[in-house]
């Protein structure tokens, strides 16, 4: 379909977009019958259950809520790799694909700045290319090999506040912390 982002999905319409995908999926059909069959699995195509299928997915939340209303849910948290382009938590089946599924690409990092604990107005900078793991980081770690820098910008936002940063990275930041 040539989309790059959500932003095309949603201008698309999320009717038209889920049609396409279902169209996709179920192009290949006979040949997914063929190779399970030449596996020698039993498996019923004419009255199986799809997950695509609105009934299917009905049936789940129904299934969901009685668990709930039994006392049998709980509400959690834990970390799940993130897809920035598409905005969606990644499956455990992609993240089980192999290599040659996926294309090697610039990765889209993320840069946080953490209030240090014993200084007035001072910050850590990381970047990351795993947002997701953030919220469960307990600590910075720095490379011994790596030399740091220290930045107090004299103008814009962040004037009069310090940054601590890699000094190979410190030509990305300029927008940010100004040019001097």
């Amino acid at each position: 379909l040539g989309i790059d982002s959500v932003d095309q999905i949603e201008k698309m319409g999320i009717d038209k977009f889920n049609d396409a995908c279902r169209a996709s999926v179920l192009k290949y059909t006979n040949e997914w019958q063929n190779y399970v069959h030449r596996q020698a699995r039993w498996v019923d195509f004419e009255h199986g259950y799809k997950t695509l299928n609105i009934p299917y997915m009905e049936s789940v939340m129904w299934a969901f809520k009685q668990l709930y209303d039994k006392g049998l849910a709980y509400q959690g948290y834990r970390v799940l790799p993130y897809c920035p382009k598409d905005r969606t938590p990644l499956s455990a089946h992609e993240l089980r694909m192999d290599a040659d599924v996926y294309q090697d690409r610039q990765d889209t990092t993320v840069s946080v700045a953490v209030k240090m604990r014993d200084e007035e107005d001072a910050y850590a900078v990381f970047w990351t290319t795993t947002p997701w793991t953030v919220p469960t980081n307990f600590a910075i770690v720095v490379g011994a090999d790596i030399d740091y820098v220290e930045v107090r910008p004299t103008e814009g936002r962040f004037a009069g506040k310090k940054f601590y940063l890699g000094k190979d990275l410190l030509p990305h930041y300029e927008k940010e912390l100004g040019e001097n």
